[in-house]
């Protein structure tokens, strides 16, 4: 037996990746998470990441601006449309959260806000409109998605099961009322989980997915907490992806940051052989055959792409 030892943390929250997703999601643009995530992924022998796009903490955006700068973008207006984004003062925004500790020198500040604000279904239901409603939830199993695929140990935060948005019910209680993270932090309601057994309810929609996830996670051996991971440069701004290996399976992961569909070029799939190949699409349980009389795939408005090559 050979023990090893390290001055290392043996189990961490990968918080940079969760901060680069929301970057994506605000953006629609995946390039500063493409220059970060090849140097904050890789773990030491005996460790791994918490993955995951919420917990109880605000979202810190901890990443270094040289990647920002590296993917074109000036870093001080970047991280100011992130924080009015997520934070309200941003028109167009879908999302409804607030700013935690912000520093009026520095105007550095964290964001709060439940994981189905940010992703705009507080807003969707108070509109009433199907099509936002859905964006919603799509944005929020993609997300979700991409932290169960990328290695780590996913991890959910309580509510985000059941698409809970913010809880203001924090403002009435005086130990509670100074900080907003309380909001992203939410009351039970028994009521609302029990609806998650009802067809058709936003509760039912949102559960039945996670737990797609968590079989596709169980059930797909590329996927299992190993350093198999090599990121790809899809050539296209909006889609993040990257292969999974493992002795027996082959997977590519694709997952669109851009309420649009959009084409990923079949070269990027050139290790599956070549053409005239049928691939097994696990998320959306279908097969895709490469074409020679086809130069690139579809991938959906907030999608996702979960390919097995060689099945």
């Amino acid at each position: 037996t050979v023990k090893y030892t390290a001055q290392e943390c043996d189990f961490a929250y990968n918080a940079t990746l969760m901060a680069l997703q929301w970057d994506a999601l605000a953006t629609k643009d995946v390039r500063i998470l493409q220059k970060a995530v090849g140097e904050i992924l890789p773990k030491p022998y005996g460790t791994t990441w918490i993955t995951y796009t919420r917990c109880h903490d605000d979202i810190g955006l901890g990443y270094d601006d040289k990647y920002i700068t590296e993917a074109g973008f000036n870093a001080f207006e970047h991280r100011r449309f992130l924080k009015n984004y997520y934070g309200g003062d941003y028109g167009p925004s879908p999302a409804v959260g607030a700013l935690f500790g912000y520093n009026p020198k520095t105007q550095d500040a964290r964001i709060s806000g439940s994981l189905a604000s940010l992703c705009g279904l507080e807003k969707a239901l108070a509109s009433g409109d199907k099509i936002f409603i859905q964006a919603s939830l799509d944005k929020i199993i993609m997300m979700q998605a991409l932290s169960f695929c990328v290695g780590g140990v996913p991890m959910l935060f309580y509510g985000d099961e059941l698409a809970y948005t913010n809880d203001y019910s924090f403002l009435n209680e005086p130990a509670k009322s100074y900080d907003n993270r309380w909001m992203h932090r939410p009351v039970i309601n028994w009521s609302k989980n029990d609806l998650r057994k009802q067809e058709g309810t936003i509760e039912q929609k949102i559960f039945s997915q996670y737990q797609r996830l968590i079989r596709c996670r169980k059930n797909l051996a590329a996927l299992a907490d190993e350093n198999n991971l090599q990121w790809l440069n899809t050539q296209n701004s909006h889609v993040a992806g990257f292969i999974r290996h493992s002795a027996n399976q082959t997977l590519y992961c694709f997952f669109n940051f851009d309420e649009n569909e959009t084409g990923i070029s079949w070269r990027l799939l050139h290790q599956a052989g070549g053409i005239d190949i049928i691939l097994h699409d696990h998320w959306n349980e279908k097969e895709l055959r490469i074409s020679p009389a086809e130069t690139h795939f579809i991938i959906s408005g907030y999608g996702v792409i979960i390919l097995e090559v060689g099945r």
